[in-house]
């Protein structure tokens, strides 16, 4: 199941690959270990991947624990995988954040890095059941 048609598709542009230097065709793994360390006990040892497909940016959940999250309207919607916007604010366990975010911690740009926020500030959002 893909929620590739709930969010539409971005291509990252030449800007974004220059930013962020991120290659086309390559995996990041968000968790607690991987390209993506979210210290959270919340969050699994490999949670999520992000995999950058002809310049576009796919978010997948790796049959994590605990759930990867779009929030939509201050609501949470289960995600499973599908192409994601960079500025889609998501969950990945008990932690919000921003695709951009994630992609400034693997990007090589330390100026980005600087500027990424990964927060556990989810009391508003209702994590469905």
């Amino acid at each position: 199941m893909t929620n590739d048609s709930y969010l539409g598709s971005t291509k990252l542009n030449n800007s974004w690959s220059k930013d962020f230097g991120l290659k086309d065709g390559q995996t990041y793994i968000i968790g607690r270990i991987g390209d993506i360390c979210i210290d959270s006990p919340t969050v699994s040892k490999r949670h999520a991947a992000i995999i950058i497909k002809n310049g576009r940016i796919y978010l997948r959940d790796l049959d994590s624990t605990n759930g990867t999250y779009l929030v939509n309207d201050d609501e949470l919607v289960n995600f499973i995988e599908g192409y994601v916007k960079p500025n889609q604010p998501i969950v990945i366990g008990n932690v919000k954040c921003t695709v951009y975010s994630l992609l400034a911690f693997i990007g090589d740009n330390p100026a980005l890095k600087n500027h990424a926020i990964i927060s556990e500030d989810t009391t508003l959002l209702v994590i469905p059941t």
